[in-house]
């Protein structure tokens, strides 16, 4: 099942003049390898020079997780790294809880960032879960869009500027790369812009963490706001582009029963509005609202003080809405995506066995077109299958 990941690209009619991409231009495969990020402190950047008639710029991210991040969503925050310094932090496995952001700089200035959704990889919480269907996204890895039209005035003097790419919070390791997509104006020369808001305060964070090993629990509550905007005067006019984003992530990590009960639960909100503006009054607006919760619940049965079997249950969740307006009379479309999927099962620990089932729900709806399909599997065959015609989406609306 195809991930319908809305983007800031949708807000406009016209693809892209140019693409650039930000990539490692000497990676192991040849030109266009991704950039290696194994810490918070890493950012790895692209020298590129655009035109001076560009009147809008897009930066679209991609990124997957590995190592030790692999299932970052996962990870609980321990005591001793809250009051580890800053060098110990870098190396503390899989301590540090669960929060991740993936970021962009220009000339070392921050330009937005997205909290990835919690892909679940095919060998990740329990392997018998994926066959022989995939988690939400795992072959349709999603990518995340940054408007960076506000931060034009950066980059219109015809010189080379870098474009970097991080990870906060990251552990080994993360491959990021990019591409920048450009439009530009065939009838000027060059246009002007310039910056009217820049809003990044501090992420908030709540972190706690009680442990007695190997048992207790932690939390971690993250919420932000940020707002860019800036004008760009050219053929078009002199247009405003203003980037709204908010997120609220909460991770809670349960582990009881001397390590043998473990409860993860994960939610990840944001909220992005990008508002194209002639003066006062607004022409264009995109706003995307993507809601994502995650729960594990995972136990270990053991035969004389040795574990042998692992059961577990899952349920996982992409919630997004996209609504695209033209102008304060025109049209307003909108579309709509809900996939989820529970599972259970059980697993020989140490592998070799293992039984399971899972139950995937998916429903998209693009004005009047919609597609809705149900997947049942058990024992590592499908035992459902079933299309729903726009008339049902509508009932169960």
């Amino acid at each position: 099942m195809s991930l319908k990941h809305p983007s800031v690209r949708s807000l406009y009619r016209e693809p892209a003049d140019l693409v650039l991409p930000i990539s490692k231009p000497d990676g192991q495969y040849g030109s266009g390898f991704w950039y290696r990020i194994d810490n918070e402190t890493g950012v790895e950047s692209t020298t590129v020079a655009i035109p001076r008639n560009t009147y809008r710029a897009v930066l679209e991210i991609f990124v997957s997780y590995h190592g030790e991040d692999e299932s970052w969503y996962t990870n609980p925050l321990r005591n001793n790294y809250l009051h580890q310094p800053t060098a110990a932090k870098v190396s503390a496995p899989r301590a540090n809880g669960a929060f991740r952001q993936v970021y962009a700089t220009i000339d070392g200035k921050y330009v937005g960032g997205h909290v990835p959704f919690p892909v679940i990889y095919s060998s990740a919480i329990n392997p018998v879960f994926w066959s022989p269907v995939a988690a939400i996204g795992a072959f349709d890895m999603p990518s995340y869009d940054l408007d960076l039209t506000p931060f034009l005035a950066l980059m219109l003097d015809g010189r080379p500027h870098e474009i970097g790419l991080g990870v906060c919070s990251a552990l080994p390791h993360w491959l990021v790369n990019a591409n920048l997509h450009l439009w530009v104006d065939y009838w000027s020369d060059a246009v002007q812009a310039g910056p009217v808001e820049y809003f990044v305060p501090a992420i908030q964070m709540n972190r706690n963490a009680e442990w007695r090993n190997p048992d207790g629990q932690s939390e971690i509550g993250a919420e932000g706001l940020e707002r860019f905007a800036g004008w760009v005067s050219s053929s078009r006019g002199n247009l405003t582009t203003e980037v709204r984003h908010k997120i609220k992530l909460k991770s809670q990590v349960q582990v009881q029963n001397r390590g043998a009960v473990t409860q993860i639960d994960f939610i990840l909100k944001e909220r992005t509005m990008v508002t194209v503006m002639r003066g006062n009054q607004w022409l264009a607006r995109a706003q995307t609202v993507m809601d994502a919760p995650l729960q594990v619940q995972t136990a270990i049965v053991n035969a004389a003080g040795v574990p042998v079997l692992q059961k577990t249950r899952l349920f996982h969740q992409l919630m997004e809405a996209v609504s695209l307006s033209e102008g304060q009379a025109g049209a307003t479309t909108t579309r709509e995506l809900t996939d989820r999927q529970d599972a259970e099962g059980s697993a020989l620990v140490g592998g070799g066995w293992g039984s399971g089932r899972s139950r995937s729900s998916y429903q998209y709806r693009d004005g009047s077109k919609c597609y809705a399909r149900n997947v049942a599997t058990a024992g590592g065959a499908v035992i459902q299958d079933r299309k729903a015609s726009c008339f049902a989406v509508a009932d169960d609306a």
